[in-house]
């Protein structure tokens, strides 16, 4: 080599030599799982000292601070390097870079769960190098070069030729966690991690048999056909997600398999999974009685505004779903007057009520009016429990309707045809009656006992229809119940009794007070129950009148001993059952059991030869003592 190329040639050798340093740190970084070689403040830094040691190497003709050349022939002829104070410092910062590197390598080493005594032999072969770097520093016998760039090339053949396939193995283990599995690209196990073969110990013989054969599941997640693979170990199965991770060395492919465990979190998806079936289920099931019970829902924000409006509303109010949400109620109001009640109604609602609303006008999009029966009861914030909820937690209001037109009509119908045959009923009956008396007190014989048999028959008629004129009546009275001490209420019955129909026998047993909750109307069932009695057992009737008080509720016992109750009386008494052909001894009982059932109570019927017994279940109010 011609001599003025020996110094320049020398100074390349120095900057590749000083370049071998920082490829070594990025391999250590990135095969550590470090991020250090990715960091942008690290890599600026590092390229701003490796640029200015490499301008004082280029620029050393010029200051000599680096090194100087001489001949020397001993013991042959060569150029001798005579180091100054700046090559020494920069050689000592290279070990010491170099000395980081070896560091991360060795503790990924150290941490895995692979045998990497192979890996951490060969690598410490990188120190001989730097022996032979002191050597050539303290006597003559070698040249003054630098070799430990000549080791990491050696390590570098090494790892890829000798070693690949372990090195991959601790170095994707070590980034990804305990649990992997290195699978050749034949689909081949080459290598398992000691937790991996611990955690499925079917692993623990596995090294070279194909992955398919000793674990088809996780060599289903390796093609992508799943991510989970599940090992059942007893009262609750394991779940682990696999990744894959390619990697390549040494002219062959290889797959890292990695299993992260993820029971906790699958179990908890599972339980979400379960949680929204069953609110699913929930949904529909109240879809399907709102969809059974209500032909509509709104609901009403606290500023009396639609925040929501049911897809079934627009074929009743004529409004789309969507123009009518955010708009005030005012819109469907009929008039002021329905626009202050329900107005009134809602604010009972937002203070913690429900609220229930019959016939209540509204005004369709094409200006009809229509009525509706609503309940409305408040939504509350959903992040408060139920037990310390309060009014100011209710924030909004939920409105389910029914078309009421239909039913208002037949009961305007129904209504206008009792009026009617009531006012006429009676009077034509008041006077066949008053003719059929004259009648019988005229006549004598035949002719007077079929005078009083009309005025008999009239007389029943009339009582069917002041019945009916109850059962109406009562039919129209508000639900709510109320706490009623209904003692003074049997009294005063009792009283009616024995005033009307002297020849009754009666016998009592009551307490100071007995409240239930029911209405004062239960005085007219009682009433009809006991005119019964009095009409129909016999020639010497007689009744016991009991009130019994209970936890949960009044009893009241109307016993008779009378000839027994038939059976089409008790079907309407127990059920209601007042069919054509069998209409008993009029609409009294109906009337009595009409009014027994709407107002919360149960009613039970015993009969023999010996008697009739009737017990009224009343409810106590939920708060009394």
């Amino acid at each position: 080599m011609p001599d003025p190329l020996k110094e320049p040639a020398y100074i390349i050798g120095l900057v590749f030599g000083f370049a071998t340093v920082w490829a070594w740190l990025y391999f250590g970084s990135a095969y550590s799982g470090r991020q250090l070689h990715q960091d942008a403040s690290v890599r600026l830094l590092s390229a701003g000292v490796f640029l200015t040691v490499v301008t004082v190497k280029l620029t050393n003709p010029l200051h000599g601070l680096y090194f100087t050349t001489s001949e020397v022939t001993t013991p042959f002829r060569y150029l001798a390097i005579n180091h100054g104070i700046v090559h020494w410092i920069a050689t000592g910062f290279s070990y010491m870079l170099a000395a980081v590197g070896l560091f991360m390598i060795f503790e990924v080493y150290v941490k895995s769960e692979y045998d990497s005594r192979l890996l951490a032999g060969m690598t410490g072969l990188l120190a001989v190098p730097v022996g032979f770097d002191l050597i050539a520093i303290a006597t003559p016998t070698l040249i003054a070069f630098i070799y430990a760039p000549v080791g990491v090339a050696g390590f570098a053949v090494g790892a890829v030729y000798l070693f690949g396939d372990r090195l991959l193995a601790v170095g994707a283990a070590s980034q990804a966690g305990d649990l992997t599995v290195l699978v050749d690209d034949d689909g081949r196990i080459k290598d398992c991690s000691a937790a991996m073969v611990d955690t499925f110990p079917n692993l623990g013989e596995a090294v070279g048999k194909r992955l398919e054969d000793v674990f088809p599941e996780l060599r289903a997640a390796q093609d992508g056909t799943k991510n989970v693979v599940t090992q059942d170990n007893g009262a609750q199965p394991s779940h682990y997600l696999v990744s894959s991770q390619s990697m390549g060395v040494g002219g062959s492919e290889a797959d890292v398999l990695t299993l992260t465990d993820i029971s906790e979190r699958e179990r908890q998806r599972q339980q979400l999974v379960n949680r929204e079936r069953e609110l699913d289920q929930r949904n529909e099931l109240y879809r399907a009685i709102l969809a059974a019970s209500f032909s509509f829902v709104f609901r009403i924000d606290l500023e009396m505004r639609f925040n929501y409006v049911s897809e079934s509303a627009e074929s009743f109010v004529g409004y789309n779903p969507k123009d009518l949400t955010g708009e005030p109620i005012s819109v469907l109001a009929a008039d002021d007057e329905s626009l202050t009640t329900a107005v009134e109604r809602l604010d009972e609602v937002t203070s913690g009520q429900t609220a229930q609303m019959r016939n209540h006008p509204i005004e369709t999009q094409s200006g009809r009016t229509t009525y509706i029966d609503m309940r409305a009861v408040p939504i509350y914030d959903s992040s408060v429990s139920r037990d310390k909820r309060t009014a100011d937690d209710i924030t909004e209001v939920q409105v389910m309707a029914q078309d009421a037109s239909q039913r208002r009509k037949r009961e305007g119908l129904i209504s206008v045809l009792n009026r009617v045959l009531r006012h006429n009923v009676r009077n034509e009956l008041t006077v066949i009656n008053g003719r059929a008396e004259l009648l019988a007190n005229e006549l004598d014989g035949s002719a007077q006992s079929s005078a009083e048999t009309i005025v008999q028959a009239g007389e029943r008629l009339l009582d069917i229809a002041e019945s009916a004129r109850q059962i109406e009546e009562n039919r129209e009275v508000s639900p709510e119940l109320q706490a009623v001490d209904i003692v003074p209420t049997v009294s005063d019955t009792i009283a009616r009794l024995e005033e009307q129909h002297p020849d009754v026998a009666v016998t009592t047993e009551l307490p100071d007070t007995a409240v239930a909750e029911t209405l004062p109307r239960i005085g007219t069932a009682m009433w009809e129950l006991l005119e019964n009695v009095a009409e129909h057992t016999g020639p010497d009737p007689s009744v016991k009148i009991t009130v019994l008080k209970r936890d949960d509720s009044v009893v009241l016992t109307i016993a008779d001993k009378g000839p027994g109750i038939p059976d089409e009386e008790k079907e309407v008494l127990v059920k209601g059952k007042e069919e054509p052909l069998v209409h008993g001894q009029g609409l009294g009982l109906y009337l009595a059991y009409w009014i027994v059932v709407t107002v919360g109570a149960d009613i039970e019927v015993s009969g023999s030869e010996s008697g009739t017994t009737i017990q009224i279940h009343l409810p106590t109010p939920t708060d009394a003592s």
